[in-house]
């Protein structure tokens, strides 16, 4: 009988039983973790109204969303490429009033990856706090962030905070085209001064304000070093200084629960999707530099909610796999093999 050999398309991939079974494992200690700390556990649809699913979302996340047509109904239809969108609709459905703390471990599916090598299908683990805008809150969705990675690794973990408003009130000051805030994102992402004073000499604004653009690769690092660069921001915003300040008080509660983390401040790092607008945070582990989880603060909706979340890639922790208790195969059947360890 002839045998025919399928082909998957790129980035997307079978997860067969020895990391099936890992992935398994994790996800219920996972999800248990999230209870502990009160988060409820939702299972949004993958697939669901565009107009739902991409309301108020950045231009990245909706280039990332595959989009369809209801037989049904004839409406466009999406499949989520995150899962934060969803929480705050779910949010805005249910559950509306006070603070609300939801999570998920859950699929969702990108027309593309910006690094050919990464999954379309990711599986995300995440968390989101929904209607409250205090620092400790910040605190405990870091906490949960970086408790929920040790559930995956033993490896130390290091922690990057930034503001992501404080890039976008320079941005909004400087009353740049689009085209031209990107650019000046990406040479701020690779800290090239050269690269992005060089690009600032063929705008038309005043020098001032290329200077203080050209100075932002330089905030990252200890507070003292941000603290100086951050007073050439003060004629953006006056709640520069609060902002900063905010920062080194989540660090230091955070600090007390994971003194093994190593935390460094990075404005820089203007990673994830443009809807955070806000405190921003990445987790690295020893030795990999793909952040193994992002989150931040962002408006839930037009109302002024605030909501802060993160996700973790879980297929990207797959390297992290161990043995101490795995499934093999044995004459066709899969059984699990526990170590005495």
């Amino acid at each position: 009988m002839p045998t025919t050999k399928w082909i998957l398309p790129e980035g997307i991939e079978d997860i067969l039983p020895e990391q099936a079974y890992w992935l398994e494992m994790k996800r219920r200690e996972v999800v248990d973790t999230f209870l502990l700390y009160g988060y409820g556990l939702v299972i949004p649809p993958l697939i669901e109204y565009s107009d739902s699913l991409l309301n108020n979302i950045s231009e990245d996340l909706n280039l990332q969303t595959f989009k369809l047509t209801d037989q049904e109904t004839g409406k466009q239809l999406g499949l989520r490429a995150d899962i934060t969108s969803q929480i705050s609709r779910i949010y805005s459905t249910y559950n509306n009033k006070g603070t609300n703390r939801y999570c998920y471990f859950d699929h969702v599916v990108r027309t593309k990856n910006c690094d050919s090598k990464k999954s379309r299908i990711p599986i995300q683990a995440g968390a989101e706090l929904i209607g409250s805008n205090r620092i400790v809150d910040d605190a405990e969705l870091i906490n949960l962030m970086l408790d929920t990675l040790k559930k995956f690794t033993s490896k130390k973990i290091f922690l990057d905070i930034g503001h992501v408003g404080i890039f976008k009130k320079l941005m909004s000051y400087a009353k740049l085209e689009i085209e031209q805030e990107k650019q000046i994102k990406k040479l701020i992402r690779s800290k090239s001064i050269s690269e992005i004073k060089k690009y600032l000499g063929d705008l038309g604004i005043e020098s001032s304000l290329k200077e203080s653009i050209g100075n932002f690769p330089k905030m990252h690092g200890s507070i003292q070093n941000i603290s100086i660069h951050a007073d050439q921001l003060n004629f953006v915003s006056n709640d520069i200084e609060d902002d900063i300040n905010r920062m080194i008080r989540i660090s230091e509660i955070v600090s007390k629960s994971h003194n093994d983390v190593e935390i460094k401040y990075d404005f820089c790092e203007l990673n994830g999707f443009d809807y955070e607008n806000n405190i921003i945070f990445s987790a690295y582990i020893e030795n990999d530099s793909e952040a193994a989880s992002i989150g931040g603060r962002y408006d839930c909706d037009t109302e002024g909610i605030s909501g802060i979340g993160f996700s973790i890639d879980v297929r990207h922790l797959l390297k992290y796999q161990t043995h101490e208790n795995k499934v093999v195969n044995s004459s066709g059947k899969w059984v699990l093999e526990v170590s005495n360890e």
